[in-house]
């Protein structure tokens, strides 16, 4: 349904963009855990090394996004920088998921 000329386009409110980055994130996080724990069990190696890859590729990809992300608000480009800004942020959380689950397994498989 589009909307008329009398209707009122409502733009999303700051909490529903958080919580759809959320979603994302989380739902991301998940499908790289299942990836890494499928690779893990796959290669015989284990959870930990699939993991603490993932921890780097997704820190390195959240950088990246990052720092595209302030070269386009410097360039006056705020819509693309919002959108770089919240990748980054989806990337750091997969990373800090991973991170989380690493550390909890080393706790676990401890002296």
């Amino acid at each position: 349904m589009t909307p008329t000329q009398g209707d009122a386009v409502q733009s999303p409110t700051f909490r529903m963009i958080l919580y759809r980055i959320a979603l994302t994130a989380l739902a991301k996080a998940s499908l790289v855990l299942v990836a890494c724990m499928a690779i893990g069990s796959l290669s015989g190696h284990g959870l930990g090394p699939s993991l603490r890859a993932a921890i780097l590729a997704f820190g390195l990809l959240g950088g990246v996004a990052l720092s595209r992300g302030l070269k386009a608000e410097r360039n006056t480009e705020h819509d693309q920088a919002g959108g770089l800004y919240a990748l980054a942020l989806v990337n750091y959380f997969i990373c800090y998921v991973a991170l989380l689950v690493d550390s909890l397994l080393e706790t676990s498989d401890g002296p």
